[in-house]
């Protein structure tokens, strides 16, 4: 990501999600702009909030699995804001897959008491309730990032980590 920033005058354009590219057939896209992003500021966030959360979450889990979740929740993203937040465009970032990685590692970890894991669902159903409702605006984050923040892309992550956890908890019981 730090590459695709600094090249960003050259590959933002190739990389990000505008649906018109992707109706004509650039489908990279989907997959592509939870790489790329709209400045320094906002790869550097990006990088740390994944860094935190891989840290926080994966440190037990493959790197097969890992980058399985990884790409799912970026498809989730990507495939969310596709067809139902056609207006962020073009769209670019990390964030709503981070999001989905919290959900799934608070969902999967055995690190934590329930407790926790719980309390920080909670926290993150809250969190995206308040980003969503009418009249929510980001005002500090706002500052650091020249466009508006596609705070729906969060919930799409989000959906994305559950249905990953899920899908892998029902995996687990039927090969047992």
């Amino acid at each position: 990501m730090l590459l695709l920033t600094a090249l960003d005058i050259y590959l933002f354009p190739f990389l990000n999600l505008e649906a018109d590219k992707v109706i004509t057939g650039e489908y990279w896209r989907i997959l592509t702009a939870n790489l790329v992003h709209f400045g320094w500021p906002h790869t550097l966030m990006n990088i740390a909030a994944f860094l935190l959360c891989s840290f926080v979450f994966f440190n037990d889990l493959s790197l097969k699995k890992y980058s399985l979740l990884l790409l799912w929740c970026c498809l989730g993203v990507g495939v969310g804001v596709f067809f139902f937040s056609p207006e962020y465009s073009p769209y670019a970032g990390l964030s709503g897959a981070i999001h989905g990685l919290i959900v799934a590692g608070l969902i999967q970890t055995r690190a934590y008491p329930m407790w926790i894991k719980i309390g920080g669902l909670i926290l993150i159903a809250g969190k995206l309730i308040q980003e969503n409702l009418p009249g929510y605006q980001a005002t500090d984050l706002q500052e650091l990032i020249p466009v508006a923040i596609a705070v729906e892309s969060h919930v799409y992550g989000a959906i994305a980590g559950a249905l990953f956890a899920g899908g892998d908890w029902l995996l687990t019981r039927l090969k047992r």
